[in-house]
C-alpha cells in the first residue's frame, strides 16, 4: 500500500490517494461495494455497527498495513449466518484452535473418516477430495449444550484424538454454514451444514 501511495503522489493521482488514505474507501474496494463499510474506526453492516474481536482485529490489521481482504471476505460470509451465537463465537473458535482463514473467506477444519472415504458414523457420506457435503441447516442441532448430536461434524487438530477413523481430511467451511460449537472439549469441534473436502493429510 505504501508503494502504491508513493506512486500515486508522484502521478498526482488524487482518487487513488484518497482511496488508499481512506479506510472506508478501502473497505468498499476490497469487498466490491457490499454493505460493509467503516466509520469512526467502527465497521458497519449497512447501519448496524459490528462490535466483535474479528472487527477489532481487522481495524488493527489495517492500521498496521496488513492485507485484510481475506478477513473482510470472511466477515462478509459470516454476517450471512442466521445464528447470532455463531457470528459471535466463530472467530474466537478459530483463534483458539489456530484454524486458518482462506483467501476466499472460508476456513480450514479437520475430520477423520473411514478407509473408503465414507463418514465414520453412518457410512453413507462420500468424503472424496473435491466433494461438497451438504445437509439442510435444520437437520443440524443448533444447541451448543448438546455435546454429541446430529449434523455434520468438523474439528480442530487438537480434537482429532477423540475421533475414530482411518483417514484424515482437511475441509473448507463457509462461516455462514456454521451451526453450533458444542461446549465440551474446550470448544474444539463444531457442527456445520456444509463443507468441501479440500485435501487428505497424514494421520500419523
Amino acid at each position: 500500500t505504501w508503494e502504491k501511495l508513493l506512486q500515486a503522489i508522484k502521478d498526482k493521482d488524487i482518487p487513488t490517494i484518497r482511496a488508499i488514505a481512506s479506510k472506508k474507501e478501502a473497505l468498499v474496494i476490497f469487498l466490491g461495494g457490499t454493505k460493509i463499510h467503516i466509520k469512526n474506526n467502527t465497521i458497519y453492516d449497512g447501519d448496524k455497527p459490528l462490535h466483535s474481536s474479528l472487527t477489532r482485529r481487522i481495524i488493527q490489521m489495517m492500521d498496521e498495513g496488513f492485507d485484510v481482504q481475506a478477513m473482510l471476505r470472511f466477515l462478509n460470509n459470516l454476517i450471512q449466518n442466521p445464528s447470532a451465537r455463531a457470528i459471535e463465537e466463530l472467530y474466537k473458535f478459530l483463534e483458539i484452535n489456530n484454524l486458518p482463514i482462506t483467501e476466499d473467506g472460508r476456513f480450514l477444519a479437520y475430520k477423520r473418516i473411514r478407509y473408503d472415504y465414507l463418514d465414520v458414523y453412518s457410512g453413507t457420506i462420500n468424503n472424496n477430495i473435491g466433494q461438497t457435503v451438504k445437509i439442510p441447516r435444520n437437520n443440524v442441532d443448533d444447541d451448543c449444550r448438546n455435546t454429541c448430536s446430529f449434523g455434520l461434524h468438523v474439528c480442530s487438530l487438537g480434537y482429532l484424538n477423540h475421533y475414530s477413523g482411518d483417514r484424515l481430511i482437511a475441509v473448507l467451511v463457509n462461516p455462514r454454514d456454521v451451526v453450533s460449537i458444542p461446549v465440551d472439549y474446550n470448544n474444539s469441534k463444531m457442527r456445520v451444514s456444509e463443507y468441501e473436502v479440500h485435501s487428505e493429510l497424514d494421520l500419523n
